[in-house]
């Protein structure tokens, strides 16, 4: 990562200690942003900490669970004591349960629910007035699932989360544009992030990765999965995109025209 440059900007990375949230974090900061890292894990967001702040970065970190009915209420008011002015918030964080409509419990769809949609939400309301000021960009992490289904993978409860962030982007962006606030969403393939590795590729025998690989290779026009760095290359883009708002932008190694 080259040394950073000053700019006098704050982005806000939520997920920010590994994987896509980190990938993005890092993309923002080779741009100039100074970070503001939200995870769970104090000891993951330090070591990114010190990772990033080997480049110059000033790195803020914020350990908290989101699933926390205060949460959003707290982080913004550790932003407020760092400044007045946010240009970038990402809404990296969310979770996912991939069963039938039968096996999915009200407390799964309310976990799914919450993380996926209404953190977001609350976390942008709460961070507005700040947002405002810099005429900041909001930018919301979907899914290719809000669009395409996979057969025999049970998505219900999981896609309506998605599709519901996905509408959310577009009408705040309708809403938000009249104050200088851009709202857009990436929605991803899969991405080759620890999280991938640990559950799903991990558990896997020697057949059936030979099979997840044939069926990459298949499936998505560009031959292989994505990387977190895909993905942060678009969050830059979408950051310093001042004339786009509103837009779900697709990175997902063409996945979804097939």
């Amino acid at each position: 990562m080259p040394e950073h440059r000053t700019t006098g900007r704050f982005a806000v990375v939520t997920g920010g200690s590994e994987g896509l949230g980190l990938a993005i974090a890092a993309a923002l900061a080779r741009d100039g942003a100074d970070l503001i890292l939200v995870a769970r894990n104090r000891d993951k967001l330090e070591t990114a900490a010190k990772e990033l702040g080997r480049h110059g970065t000033v790195v803020h970190t914020v350990p908290a669970d989101l699933s926390a009915p205060d949460a959003p209420a707290r982080i913004a008011a550790h932003v407020g004591n760092l400044t007045d002015r946010l240009d970038t918030l990402v809404n990296n964080v969310g979770t996912a349960h991939f069963a039938s409509l039968a096996d999915t419990t009200v407390d799964e769809m309310n976990t799914m629910w919450h993380l996926n949609v209404q953190v977001p939400l609350l976390l942008s309301r709460q961070l507005l007035p700040a947002l405002v000021n810099a005429r900041g960009s909001i930018i919301n992490i979907s899914s290719y699932w809000a669009r395409k289904m996979v057969a025999g993978r049970h998505s219900a409860a999981y896609s309506a989360t998605r599709g519901a962030l996905n509408s959310m982007t577009r009408a705040l962006a309708s809403e938000l544009g009249p104050q200088g606030v851009r709202v857009n969403a990436i929605a991803p393939g899969a991405v080759r992030t620890p999280q991938y590795e640990r559950s799903y590729l991990a558990p896997m025998t020697a057949e059936e990765r030979t099979a997840h690989d044939a069926q990459i290779e298949h499936s998505y026009p560009l031959g292989r999965l994505g990387t977190p760095e895909d993905v942060a290359t678009a969050a830059a883009y979408l950051a310093s995109a001042q004339w786009t708002t509103g837009t779900i932008l697709t990175v997902d190694g063409g996945l979804t025209i097939r």
